[in-house]
């Protein structure tokens, strides 16, 4: 394919999110586009270090990187570039089901980062180490062609566009990470991944997912009473900051969910010992309402050219959802990260056709809109397929009747035998299904029927009896046709660019100043009392209170409330100056009507006199009232309470929680110490 090298034949490229997803996109956007794309990727998990290289922050810095283990399926993988396929599974070639292979999450961020240094040297690729938010002058100018919003659950550029989120219903869970060393007795040695697969597909209470059996996660579904219970007791032990210790029956003692998370370590032969983090999780099956939307951008008066005319001009950019930001599955199905890589590569191939013509590149800016409606149809394919498909399946067997029931009958001697004879029997014929599979990867290790029976034998009657009663996983509802992206997007491989050859992959930067963020909010309520409002406004203080005790992220926001306009005014002049330092992030909320004749407008036009492009978001159900405000930028527009404490900074997704901590007492010769697993970077042909 041929490339122009006219500098407006390039397209600008702003993607929010470093992630897997954003890093597919624009690896193979680039290697589609050449430099005929400029893409720049916004992520607040990296960081300059000292020897001024940029890398992901880690416990180093106070963050937590995610330690789960993926599966990625040989269909998603097989559309991208070779020099993305190689680089991803080099070394890598754990076959844990017939058809995809087990990674561990950092590990296809680690190597997807490392794909990008000859791009980001030669300049087709910036990396920006910071969260993209609406301050950043890229979207205050406008200077760009195209946004990608791959940012995750909590979407900044979905909320950005005033995307409404369409929730499927709730889940509960729990995420119990373990690591198990190499050199462990052979009593604590793990089982193999083809026991693990016939455990969990037997039932649909617990789930392994690990990287050789060693590294992973136990993955437990909990009904709401018992998913409190945690939050509390986690909570408890995070207040204190005092690590859980699941050896120690003091600190963590045979109450239900504790009870629970032990009898699924032992359903699967984990010590509890190994374990060094648990995470409580709250699964939102949701998908956004449309993943394209038009953006118009005012053009300042140095853009434009001299008219007579003192009138507003515009420019319009196009802005795309992907990934958890358009699409949040249930990671009991899975297939999250597999979704996220589909519509990464379907919207990369969307833009490379729309910008081809006579098999050369051949960029009009600005975009269409109408030249996307393949990918808002690519998506709900996919949506159909992940959620219709198989999250809903899951979803709607929720476990409360088979827990429940357990608990009435499992102490009874003949109850007891029942409910084993039935675990068995299903566990045996979960095996020989799963070895009759084509391609099953396992049969080198056959699994006898001793072995399924001290499965049953090492957890307690009412482990039992909840698994016997627990439903299998639905495999042959959730079979079905996938969807391709080569069918609607192909692409020829061979026609991608080769990889730049540089003299050096390692940028020198200024290393990073680690800033501490602080969300100050002020919410304009006007002079009406309202209950609703009150107690929303108290319920974000208390979150906010909450942060400070757990000394989490943003702990020192705050919150302010004016009831006027006029005292918007006053106190935007008397806080002017905190308010612009680089590390507050400040945002106002309001109402739509604010006293007799003044409305959200007159709010953000007192607001930005000061601050010319201060977020607002207009909390109302009076949609059709609210126009006229949605014509200025940065103005979001909601009635969902959830939306607001997100807008606020006091609401994160909880599905990538980072989780509270568990040591252990190990005694040495110095006395009783605390130890807690580190978690190993997964071993590979080569570090063997």
């Amino acid at each position: 394919m041929s490339i122009t090298t006219d500098a407006n034949q390039q397209i600008v490229v702003l993607v929010a999110g470093g992630g897997p997803v954003g890093l597919t996109f624009a690896l193979n956007l680039t290697m589609m586009m050449g430099k005929n794309a400029k893409i720049i990727i916004y992520e607040g998990r990296w960081f300059v270090d000292d020897q001024r290289k940029m890398r992901w922050q880690d416990e180093e810095q106070g963050k937590t990187r995610r330690d789960q283990v993926v599966t990625l399926q040989d269909h998603v993988i097989e559309q991208m570039p070779n020099y993305i396929k190689q680089g991803l599974f080099r070394n890598i070639e754990e076959r844990v089901w017939p058809t995809s292979r087990n990674i561990p999450i950092r590990e296809v961020e680690d190597r997807l980062f490392d794909l990008l240094k000859p791009f980001v040297s030669n300049g087709q690729i910036e990396l920006v180490p910071e969260n993209l938010n609406e301050q950043s002058e890229c979207l205050i100018k406008g200077n760009f062609d195209i946004l990608v919003g791959a940012d995750g659950a909590n979407s900044f550029v979905r909320r950005y566009c005033n995307i409404q989120m369409i929730s499927e219903g709730l889940e509960y869970a729990c995420g119990v990470a373990y690591n198990i060393p190499d050199d462990v007795p052979s009593s604590e040695a793990p089982l193999d991944q083809a026991m693990n697969c016939v455990l969990t597909v037997s039932q649909t209470r617990y789930l392994v997912n690990s990287s050789t059996s060693r590294h992973g996660y136990l993955n437990i579904r909990l009904i709401q009473d018992e998913y409190d219970e945690l939050r509390n007791r986690l909570q408890t032990f995070e207040a204190k900051n005092d690590p859980i210790d699941l050896l120690d029956y003091n600190k963590c003692p045979q109450s239900p969910v504790w009870t629970i998370i032990r009898q699924g370590l032992d359903f699967f032969r984990i010590s509890p010992k190994y374990v060094f983090r648990v995470i409580p999780i709250e699964i939102n099956v949701r998908h956004a309402s449309i993943v394209v939307r038009e953006l118009r951008f005012e053009i300042g008066k140095s853009e434009q050219k001299p008219s007579e005319h003192d009138e507003k001009k515009y420019k319009t950019a196009l802005a795309f959802l992907a990934g958890d930001a358009a699409m949040c599955v249930h990671f009991w199905p899975g297939r999250g990260m597999n979704s996220g890589m589909k519509a990464a590569m379907a919207l990369a191939r969307n833009i490379v056709r729309t910008c081809t013509s006579k098999n050369s590149i051949n960029i009009r800016k600005p975009l269409r809109f109408l030249d996307f409606l393949d990918y808002e149809g690519f998506m709900s394919r996919l949506r159909a397929r992940e959620q219709q498909g198989r999250s809903l399946r899951v979803l709607v067997d929720p476990i409360d009747k088979s827990v429940e029931e357990s608990y009435s009958y499992a102490h009874l001697g003949n109850c007891y035998k029942r409910y084993t004879k039935k675990l068995i029997r299903k566990l045996k014929e979960t095996r020989d299904r799963l070895e009759k599979l084509d391609g099953w990867p396992h049969h080198s290790r056959p699994i006898s029927d001793e072995q399924l029976e001290y499965a049953s034998n090492r957890i307690a009657p009412h482990a039992v009896a909840q698994l016997s009663l627990a439903n299998p996983w639905p495999t042959r509802e959730m079979s079905g046709v996938e969807v391709l992206v080569e069918n609607t997007f192909p692409y020829d491989l061979r026609n991608a660019f080769p990889v730049p050859v540089t003299a050096s992959l390692d940028l020198k930067r200024a290393p990073s100043l680690m800033i501490l963020y602080k969300h100050h909010v002020l919410w304009v309520t006007g002079d009406k009392q309202n209950e609703g409002i009150d107690i929303l406004i108290k319920d974000i203080r208390n979150l906010q209170n909450a942060s400070k005790t757990f000394g989490t992220t943003h702990s020192n926001d705050a919150l302010t409330t004016v009831k006027t306009v006029e005292e918007v005014e006053q106190w935007v002049t008397k806080n002017q100056v905190m308010i612009s330092q680089p590390n507050i992030i400040f945002k106002v909320v309001t109402l739509w009507t604010i006293g007799a004749d003044k409305t959200a407008i007159d709010v953000i036009r007192a607001v930005r006199a000061k601050l010319s492009r201060a977020p607002v978001l207009i909390f109302t159900n009076k949609i059709e009232e609210i126009q006229a405000a949605v014509e200025f930028p940065n103005v979001v527009v909601t009635d969902a309470e959830v939306d607001v404490k997100e807008f606020v900074g006091v609401r994160q997704e909880t599905l990538w929680n980072t989780g509270y901590r568990v040591s252990y007492i190990q005694d040495t010769a110095q006395g009783a110490v605390y130890h807690t697993p580190k978690l190993e970077k997964v071993s590979t042909t080569e570090s063997k």
